[in-house]
């Protein structure tokens, strides 16, 4: 019998065990969402390091409810549940000296799994940059309507030390000035939702409500937090639609028509104003034309 197999066995067939997938599933779900952004997609990672280190601190309590299942299942398939065999020069696997068989897969499998996956996600995930862009996502009007004092002297200070353009170096301005420009554009998105209006949730969306004279380096920040989405789902529906689109009896098929075909199959919840097209199509002299939604 391969006690090795059983070992993992132990810890994989449990649905206690599971605990670790069901707390990773979320945050390989926000890429695939249409609306998700950099704030939530790290508030969910931050809820999920908290799960793991409650694991790991309540190691002993969570994985005997894990031990007990899995040896009560492999009773159910005859198998019996021993500690593998030791010795004093072990390279190939776990050689921990213990008391009791779940002492052994508790610090030999199960302690190391959780850690090794918290270390993962705070290295992946809690670095330093991912947290610099995740406080300049409060410039988002969504957000900066809720940013206190504090939270302002954070991003000043990023927007100061770590980005730079070319036609305005942002660290030639003072902090008085950034500040200012910050606390108008809280003020003003903070004026639009007292009066009932909407507030925007989407940096690029926020780039055309943003003016350039009032707010020139907010609006240069947006533009970048812009170019850092957290979702893959419209590469992915593009990557999907060009698969059903451009197959062997399409293999003539153009460049323009391509495209067009494709924002119509990938935007289909969109409204078309048939109206529109024909009036639009009829004005035109040259009927040999590509139509622009």
């Amino acid at each position: 019998m391969n006690y090795r197999f059983i070992s993992f066995s132990i810890i994989d067939s449990s649905s206690k065990a599971k605990t670790l997938l069901i707390a990773m599933s979320p945050i390989s779900r926000i890429p695939q969402g249409i609306d998700n952004d950099i704030l939530a997609a790290f508030e969910c990672i931050q809820n999920v390091v908290t799960i793991l280190k409650n694991m790991r601190t309540n190691c002993d309590t969570v994985f005997k409810q894990i031990f007990d299942e899995s040896c009560s299942l492999m009773k159910d398939f005859e198998i019996e549940v021993k500690t593998p065999r030791l010795s004093k020069r072990q390279t190939q696997r776990s050689n921990h000296p213990s008391e009791t068989t779940e002492d052994f897969y508790r610090v030999s499998l199960f302690i190391p799994l959780v850690e090794n996956v918290l270390e993962d996600f705070k290295s992946r995930f809690l670095s330093k940059q991912n947290q610099t862009v995740t406080i300049l996502s409060q410039l988002i009007p969504k957000f900066i309507v809720d940013v206190n004092y504090e939270k302002i002297d954070s991003i000043v200070s990023i927007m100061k030390n770590g980005y730079r353009f070319d036609d305005d170096l942002l660290e030639l301005l003072e902090e008085s000035q950034l500040k200012s420009e910050i606390q108008l554009w809280k003020e003003k998105w903070k004026s639009i939702k007292n009066e009932g209006g909407d507030v925007i949730k989407y940096a690029l969306t926020a780039i055309v409500q943003c003016n350039g004279i009032l707010y020139p380096n907010i609006k240069k920040m947006l533009y970048t937090i812009a170019c850092l989405p957290t979702t893959v789902a419209f590469a992915e529906r593009s990557f999907s639609t060009l698969g059903r689109l451009k197959t062997w009896l399409r293999s003539n098929m153009g460049q323009d028509r391509l495209v067009g075909l494709a924002l119509l199959n990938i935007h289909r919840n969109r409204d078309i104003q048939i109206d529109e097209v024909i009036d639009m199509f009829a004005a035109t002299k040259k009927r040999n034309i590509d139509l622009i939604i």
